[in-house]
């Protein structure tokens, strides 16, 4: 396969990805192996829906080195460790999507799925939580992937990564999977996918309101909404509140930058711009479905300090990249 058409799959997968919601915005990534020395990978910071060809960017297998004036994904060390142990894989997908990771929240290690699915089989291996980007966490998807049975792993507190021998059984594998969570979270607890998916509406500049009824579960028995997966702790911090049905107050606390769930009211998010306050919104009310996920076994949020360099790291690098 020549240049031209490795980044003409990368760029088609993007998109499709996104327009099966599987991959939000710029989290998530994409690459596929040219030959036995390069892959091309998506660039990091990178908006799918506008992908072009300069963001697609050639890595070396042997010392990660790229060309051209894009970063590519700090996700490259785990393409390459997939690359490196299935010789037959030619391409990778890293996803977000939103019942793999509320299953990547409940702390297992492994999952016994409700029947076997294509790609996926009937056990799906979760890898040890590590920050995003470094040698623990490639490493801990090195020790699943040698483990599992089918062509996806799911990576704790974060998401999922998904492979095959080319574009098509890539994108199979991750459609599979996110039917195999769905049908293994309906059967610990209806409710978690029953309640998502609200009304999301703008009502101020660069405000965005979520009157999801798993948000409003949430705020009925909780004061504050801790990250359970790795993107909430990236846009929100360490902590969301969780206010008391007072407009006044929650009014005021958006109008000084501050996100907040109130009781009986919803989400109210709000970010620098439209697209970041979407952004968050959609992955608050994901955070909540990983919350309720988490809950009904042995999940416990992420730990603070480590919500603190993500965020910390989004801050000063990641969301400057952002286009």
């Amino acid at each position: 396969m020549d240049e031209r058409e490795v980044k003409r799959q990368v760029i088609l997968a993007g998109k499709e990805l996104v327009r099966r919601g599987l991959i939000t915005r710029t989290w998530g990534n994409v690459s596929c192996r040219a030959d036995d020395e390069t892959f091309f990978i998506t660039a990091s910071g990178r908006d799918y829906q506008t992908l072009t060809e300069e963001e697609v960017v050639r890595v070396r297998l042997s010392d990660l080195s790229y060309e051209g004036r894009f970063l590519p994904s700090s996700e490259k060390k785990i393409h390459r460790e997939i690359y490196r142990m299935k010789t037959d894989a030619r391409f990778v997908i890293h996803t977000h999507q939103d019942n793999a990771s509320a299953v990547s929240a409940m702390g297992k290690s492994f999952v016994r799925m409700p029947g076997s699915y294509p790609g996926i089989g009937k056990t799906l291996i979760c890898a040890d939580y590590g920050l995003s980007g470094t040698d623990r966490l490639c490493s801990n998807v090195k020790k699943a992937l040698s483990i599992s049975e089918g062509n996806v792993v799911i990576l704790r507190n974060h998401g999922a990564v998904c492979y095959g021998r080319d574009y098509e059984e890539a994108l199979a594998a991750a459609c599979s999977l996110e039917e195999a969570c769905e049908a293994y979270l309906k059967k610990l607890n209806p409710g978690i996918l029953s309640r998502n998916k609200g009304d999301i509406r703008e009502v101020g500049k660069h405000i965005i309101w979520n009157r999801s009824q798993i948000l409003l579960d949430f705020a009925e028995k909780n004061k504050v909404m801790r990250p359970y997966l790795d993107d909430f702790a990236q846009l929100a911090g360490l902590k969301m509140d969780v206010l008391p049905q007072d407009q006044g107050a929650a009014e005021h606390a958006v109008r000084r930058g501050h996100s907040v769930i109130v009781r009986g009211i919803g989400a109210l998010v709000t970010a620098d711009t439209k697209e970041d306050a979407l952004a968050l919104s959609k992955i608050t009310e994901k955070n909540a479905m990983a919350f309720f996920a988490a809950r009904a076994v042995e999940g416990r949020p992420i730990k603070r300090r480590y919500c603190a360099r993500m965020r910390r790291k989004y801050l000063r690098s990641y969301s400057k990249r952002i286009r």
